[in-house]
């Protein structure tokens, strides 16, 4: 972000809110029926023998088959749930700008005087995407605010590979040269 700004397409923003949710919503059904699954699961169902033992976890300290289903059930539940409030919060954005947009042009209408002409800003089918100034990185006018400095760039030293000398070129065939 060398400019010290970004641009963001609310109809993009918006469009992702909604195929987040329409995913969401055609994963509903197949959730529900997993977990209709984890929950007929009881232990008795296995038996008493050996191999029964061991998948009710009754051998070992990290429970059983039913167990680790219900932690990957949980863990599926999270996941939708925090999409979710992605999702959400994506669509709390768009309306957020478009408000703070509209409370813009309202005070440019006051400033300007009742008889300027302002275009007002359509709510939906916006086709201007928004410009953001990131703070701390622009001063005034553009200029660069010298308060910002970034991270040093970390030392990969150990990601390097020193051949002394490259290994002797072979005019045989792939497999290894005897002598």
């Amino acid at each position: 972000m060398a400019a010290g700004e970004f641009r963001v397409d609310l109809e993009q923003v918006e469009a992702a809110a909604k195929m987040i949710q329409t995913m969401l919503d055609d994963l509903e059904r197949p959730t529900a029926e997993l977990q209709a699954a984890v929950d007929q699961i009881k232990p008795t169902v296995y038996g008493t023998d050996r191999l029964a033992k061991s998948l009710t976890g009754s051998t070992s300290s990290v429970g059983g088959l039913a167990d680790h289903q219900k932690q990957v059930l949980d863990g599926i539940k999270q996941f939708l749930a925090n999409s979710a409030q992605v999702a959400e919060n994506l669509r709390l954005m768009v309306a957020n700008y478009r408000t703070v947009d509209e409370s813009n042009a309202t005070s440019l209408r006051a400033i300007e005087g009742a008889n300027a002409p302002v275009a007002p800003i359509p709510q939906e089918g916006r086709t201007k995407p928004v410009t953001v100034v990131v703070a701390g990185e622009t001063g005034e006018a553009g200029k660069a605010d010298s308060s910002f400095a970034s991270a040093d760039a970390p030392t990969l030293d150990y990601n390097t590979w020193d051949d002394p000398e490259p290994p002797p070129h072979s005019s045989g065939g792939s497999g290894p040269k005897l002598t």
